[in-house]
């Protein structure tokens, strides 16, 4: 199994001339990409965990996003990656982003996938406060990944990868790093942007989603309209056909 020498755990799938980075969501381990990578087909997919998470909970993670986008960075080029295309799920999204922002002539093209708003959210917001309050308690957590599935048989292995995730990062997170905004920049974006978003998503504001959309020159968003946050563990080939429209169209091998 590799590791960078900060500790980020990666994994690589398939083969195919252009290479695809994928950021697993908040709270997840590199499993939930690799799902989405077997639909994958004539890609080099790299996939990390994230620090303080599953099999990178030895590497750094205060749960800010400019740290966090940094030593990613720092672990995609390590794994040899240097002209990439980027998918990010969820919190996984907006650190793609800072990526993007960061290091436009590396990145190809980047997809967001039910990501996480750039405009950040506020203390008052209860799906985050409610995850923030149950670090740690089993039954909480799977309640909780329950009511934002849209069929709860095809989540429910995620609260355990949940419990992996570091109390620094957990907290940093969702009681810091989600509270921030990165939204003034995007208008100075300067790569191939796409979202894709879930009708049903109870987690993301969809109105702040499309808010991003409009700010990124050029940019797009793909509505799937039955599908909800955790659409890639639930219905990974439709997440994946939609990845590999965007890509095939925007970055041809």
């Amino acid at each position: 199994m590799p590791y960078t020498s900060s500790g980020i755990y990666w994994e690589e799938h398939g083969r195919g001339t252009s290479t695809v980075v994928m950021l697993p969501g908040f709270g997840a381990s590199a499993d939930l990409m690799a799902g989405i990578a077997r639909h994958l087909d004539g890609f080099r997919v790299l996939i990390f965990d994230l620090p303080g998470h599953a099999r990178s909970v030895r590497a750094p993670a205060d749960g800010r996003l400019p740290s966090l986008a940094a030593i990613l960075h720092e672990a995609i080029n390590e794994a040899g990656a240097d002209d990439y295309c980027l998918v990010g799920y969820s919190l996984g999204g907006a650190i793609a982003m800072r990526i993007a922002l960061d290091h436009p002539d590396e990145v190809r093209a980047m997809i967001g996938v039910v990501p996480w708003n750039a405009g950040g959210t506020t203390a008052e917001d209860a799906v985050i406060a409610g995850f923030d309050a149950a670090y740690g308690d089993v039954e909480a957590l799977t309640h909780a990944v329950a009511a934002i599935s849209v069929d709860p048989s095809r989540t429910s292995g995620l609260t355990s990868s949940m419990l992996t995730v570091t109390e620094r990062m957990w907290h940093g997170w969702l009681a810091g790093g989600a509270l921030t905004s990165q939204a003034d920049e995007l208008p100075g974006m300067r790569v191939p942007t796409c979202y894709l978003l879930g009708g049903k998503d109870v987690v993301v504001d969809q109105a702040k989603q499309l808010d991003d959309v409009r700010r990124i020159p050029g940019s797009r968003a793909v509505l799937l309209q039955e599908l909800g946050h955790l659409c890639g563990l639930e219905r990974p080939d439709v997440v994946a056909y939609e990845i590999s429209a965007f890509l095939r169209r925007i970055a041809p091998s």
